[in-house]
């Protein structure tokens, strides 16, 4: 049986307070679809869920770890709640720290609408260390940011060019963002079943907007 792991880490900082309902329903939505990868693979794979937001550093909050649930449910979604400055880098060694060793295939999304501005805990140099470990794992790692600066950001700390995307800072922008997410994770998924795990081009170009 193989098992995978889908992380995803999302930025709480308070500029996310307009988006917040479009967030959690993108949440649901990626919820939903991986109940479905559970049903429809139950006597093949063994996943496992983990959500995390980040804000103001010493803030970061897990709001989902199937591990110590039973089933996939929505309510802890409900309690995602922007607040504060972005400790984008201490949420992403926080979450990474969260994953098992054992793993046939991980999923990464990183969403948000800012810039690394109060990690206290992790530099860019840890950073690039997680991203390239990662990637020799071959973990499917994507990242989605409001601006050209972030995602060249991410693409400068390891994150593949192909595996960024870039979303207008609005209602609409967010819920392409959450579309985007959505397929890479399903792309990425049916990659590790299939025995030939996929971990570049996981990003659909044609759901990116830079429009308002």
């Amino acid at each position: 049986m193989k098992k995978i792991t889908n992380l995803i880490i999302v930025d709480a900082s308070s500029s996310m307070w307009t988006k917040a309902e479009e967030v959690k329903d993108g949440l649901k939505d990626l919820l939903k679809d991986i109940r479905k990868d559970m049903k429809n693979n139950k006597d093949e794979v063994k996943i496992r869920t983990i959500i995390t937001q980040f804000s103001i550093a010493g803030k970061f909050k897990v709001l989902l770890n199937t591990k110590k649930r039973k089933k996939v449910t929505y309510d802890s979604v409900e309690n995602y709640v922007p607040n504060g400055m972005t400790a984008l880098f201490d949420a992403i060694g926080l979450s990474f720290d969260m994953v098992g060793k054992k793993q046939d295939g991980v999923f990464v999304s990183i969403l948000t609408d800012g810039h690394e501005n109060d990690s206290k805990e992790y530099g860019v140099e840890d950073i690039k260390r997680l991203f390239k470990k990662a990637d020799e794992k071959d973990w499917g790692v994507t990242f989605m940011g409001t601006t050209q600066e972030s995602v060249e950001a991410a693409q400068s700390w390891g994150i593949k060019s192909n595996n960024t995307f870039q979303y207008a800072d609005n209602v609409k922008g967010t819920k392409m963002a959450n579309t985007s997410r959505n397929l890479s994770k399903s792309m990425y998924f049916a990659s590790v079943m299939e025995g030939s795990v996929k971990t570049d081009n996981l990003v659909n170009e044609s759901e990116s907007s830079d429009e308002n």
